[in-house]
């Protein structure tokens, strides 16, 4: 396969790396396999910066760019996520850190990858994403971060590890929000946007295979009905206003493959999110419920349900606490209501990725590809029995709490 190439690649990192510095050598080459990421194209940056002394300097980074399919273009509806990730880098999470720092805060928020430079087009003269738009951050597997694998999920250290990030993610601009809501407007607001993926014309077969797998459970029957009734209201929930107070900045698409970890000694002890393209403006719960139903390992979910929401929201009100706001009304009761607010958006959400993506063919060959209707059959016979029971289990504990 021949090379990648980024046009004016110095003069995208010109913000990040010295004057005295030229690309004297680089390497760009695929950094996902086909099947791994259906919203942007990901490439691996090896450069090797020489000085003018002639000393050299290894950059390992990773380059964005927007899909090559023209459906999965309109899909992600990339003119405006696009803008809006480069500004999680270079507005939102500056400022965010500064107000912080205002606050009395040493340890700001660092969940995200370092950012390297950015563009829109090569002439910058207008605001339109071209194919030649790229956003550039620290390569991390340098850093020793990685993906954990798809199939199976994070154990209960790591869920936590993520969770303190996750709530400082939904916390910090939140206080943001009360404590100063004219910055919030001018510097987080504009760049969070609603993200309305177009309706799949095979979307009435999917449901009816969801409803298929609850109804060999006699544990989901008695909840299918209500089931249902997400299905047909789908539309009308996603459309409903932000939900105050609690709304704030939210990532959106918080599964497993969207935050790398360090470990040491097989211990996880950092962690990084990625992928900010469908960034909104709701409840945090949406995040969370998304999250714990597709990314965390079955057993530790039968387990340990309650207590990792008690675990994420304990660490959600240490930050507003730190950041001097009133927390009467972000008691977990009141988190609660807003993850049975969240059910009827994220049901539906869940189920989609947990039995196509997450639990998908790792093969190429055979992985969902979005760009064109499933057959249904064939899917149904290769859908994993752990994918399964996880939605099983997500109906299961909507259902007895009330939610559905």
């Amino acid at each position: 396969m021949a090379e990648h190439t980024i046009e004016n690649l110095q003069e995208v990192l010109s913000e990040y790396i010295k004057k005295s510095q030229s690309i004297s050598d680089k390497k760009i080459t695929n950094l996902t396999a086909p099947g791994e990421n259906y919203g942007s194209i990901m490439l691996k940056l090896d450069l090797t910066l020489k000085e003018e002394n002639g000393t050299e300097k290894e950059l390992h980074a990773v380059a964005k760019m927007i899909p090559g399919q023209e459906f999965a273009r309109e899909a992600f509806n990339i003119q405006v996520t696009f803008k809006n990730e480069i500004a999680m880098y270079n507005v939102i999470a500056p400022t965010l850190r500064d107000f912080q720092r205002e606050n009395g805060v040493n340890k700001v928020i660092d969940c995200f990858p370092e950012f390297y430079g950015a563009r829109l087009n090569l002439g910058e003269q207008n605001g339109t994403v071209d194919e030649n738009a790229v956003l550039i951050l620290e390569n991390l597997n340098f850093k020793e971060y990685q993906c954990v694998d798809r199939h199976v999920g994070f154990d209960l250290e790591t869920a936590q590890l993520i969770l303190k990030d996750l709530a400082a993610f939904h916390a910090v601009p939140l206080a943001l929000k009360l404590k100063k809501p004219e910055v919030f407007d001018e510097k987080i607001r504009p760049y969070l946007a609603p993200f309305r993926p177009p309706p799949m014309p095979f979307e009435n077969e999917i449901q009816s295979l969801f409803l298929e797998i609850l109804q060999d459970s006699y544990k989901c029957i008695p909840w299918i009905p209500k089931v249902k009734n997400i299905f047909n209201n789908v539309g009308a929930a996603r459309d409903a206003p932000p939900r105050e107070p609690f709304a704030t900045l939210t990532h959106g698409d918080m599964w497993v493959n969207n935050t790398m970890i360090k470990f040491r000694n097989k211990v996880p002890v950092s962690n990084k999110l990625v992928d900010f393209q469908v960034c909104d403006y709701k409840s945090p719960a949406t995040d969370l419920f998304f999250f714990l139903f597709t990314s965390v390992q079955l057993s530790v979910l039968q387990d340990d349900f309650d207590s990792l929401i008690e675990f994420y929201h304990k660490h959600f009100i240490s930050h507003l606490e730190k950041l001097k706001c009133d927390t009467a009304p972000f008691s977990l009761p009141k988190f609660l209501e807003e993850m049975k607010a969240a059910t009827p958006t994220e049901v539906e959400h869940c189920f989609g990725m947990t039995l196509f993506i997450i639990f998908g063919e790792k093969e190429p060959s055979t992985g969902f590809d979005p760009s064109i209707p499933p057959d249904v059959e064939k899917m149904k016979a290769g859908i994993n029995l752990v994918a399964k029971e996880k939605i099983r289990f997500l109906i299961q504990t909507c259902g007895r709490r009330g939610w559905l």
